[in-house]
């Protein structure tokens, strides 16, 4: 699935125009939290995440603070069109307060000297499906992602990984079942909302689409999606991150060489090299990173993570299977949702063109490496 665009800690700050309900039980709690004279500002985000109910900023003079609301699952909209075991699985417990677990436990000795997590000043719930999380609000170093920076993170995603597979450090709600979390993401999101309208007849008819041959492509490419399950399920397991993409792997300005994890996606065991995919996908779906750098950087992280791997004594787990897993989870959670269907319905633009352009190259390229990876 696609990484948030733009990061949320990056997101554009914004005062709000009206004062939604949520708004306003967040600005009341803030005199009880010794907040007095803070000004609570919200900040704009793509809202792709089932579990964000809203974001926020925190400003006094120079200070500030980054508040994010999570939500239970049953306040998301769309919940009732997951299938069955995704929609229980979602439902059961306290799921939706996955990343606040993660952030109370702090995953010590889990993680990697130059990775760390961002503070967390507080937690507090609004209500019964409502949890405010208080965070620090990293300040970020205008510095690019080039290559060392990719390899760097690489390895450290290699270490982290092997870590919390080691010490099992993900919260309880983390699935421990090899395969099991990669195949509920399909099909309980590619298969359920992106594969139908991608599939259907209709949408290549669109003047920015039609003439495209990928339809057919994308047709075979679904048809290998139960295969490619059950191989990578099939491959090492390791503890993820579950949504390593640049935009969540901040760089903090006054320690350029490190990073700070955020938005920690429900995850658990998935294929060794998974964490791979979102790290390459993320500047990709924003278009800082066109289809040749991608390609080229393929080709990068994987020695990197696998250094890390061997620096944490997973050697045994070699190059070619993190190549594995990090071509089936990139196929199979970016070739289906990469394309904008969502904008086909606006007047056609120089901008909106641009895109659907950049987006099939991409889309064409994922297809390709699919048709190579998933048959390995």
């Amino acid at each position: 699935m696609p990484c948030p665009l733009p990061a949320t800690y990056k997101g554009q700050v914004k005062r709000s125009t009206k004062d939604s309900e949520l708004t306003q039980r967040l600005a009341r709690r803030l005199p009880g939290w010794g907040m007095t004279g803070w000004t609570l500002e919200e900040v704009e985000y793509a809202a792709n995440s089932p579990t964000t109910a809203g974001l926020y900023r925190l400003r006094l003079g120079d200070d500030s603070r980054f508040v994010k609301v999570l939500r239970s699952y049953k306040r998301w909209p769309p919940l009732d069109l997951l299938p069955g075991e995704f929609r229980a699985m979602a439902l059961a417990g306290d799921l939706w307060r996955y990343e606040a677990d993660v952030y109370l436990d702090g995953l010590t000795y889990s993680l990697p000297t130059e990775l760390r997590l961002p503070a967390l000043y507080r937690v507090d719930l609004l209500d019964d499906d409502h949890l405010v999380m208080v965070l620090e609000d990293v300040r970020t170093t205008e510095l690019p992602w080039d290559r060392e920076r990719y390899g760097r993170a690489a390895e450290l995603l290699g270490r982290l990984n092997v870590r919390l597979t080691r010490n099992d450090a993900l919260p309880p709600a983390a699935d421990r079942s090899p395969g099991r979390l990669t195949r509920l993401m399909v099909t309980g999101f590619v298969e359920q909302f992106a594969l139908p309208p991608l599939l259907a007849p209709q949408t290549w008819k669109h003047p920015l689409l039609a003439g495209s041959r990928l339809r057919d492509d994308l047709i075979e490419l679904a048809g290998r999606i139960p295969q490619s399950l059950h191989e990578l399920a099939q491959r090492p397991q390791l503890m993820s991150h579950g949504d390593a993409c640049p935009q969540n792997l901040l760089v903090p300005a006054d320690a350029p060489d490190t990073f700070v994890g955020i938005d920690w996606s429900l995850s658990g065991f998935v294929a060794a090299g998974d964490d791979l995919g979102q790290l390459l996908i993320g500047r990709a779906h924003s278009g800082d990173l066109s289809v040749d750098e991608l390609a080229e950087l393929r080709e990068l992280v994987i020695p990197r993570y696998h250094a890390g791997l061997v620096a944490e004594g997973r050697g045994n787990i070699s190059e070619d299977e993190v190549r594995a897993g990090l071509d089936g989870a990139l196929v199979l959670r970016n070739a289906f949702m990469s394309l904008p269907l969502d904008r086909l319905a606006e007047p056609v633009t120089d901008e909106l063109a641009r895109l659907v352009d950049q987006r099939l190259e991409l889309t064409r390229y994922l297809v390709e490496l699919g048709a190579v990876s998933l048959k390995r």
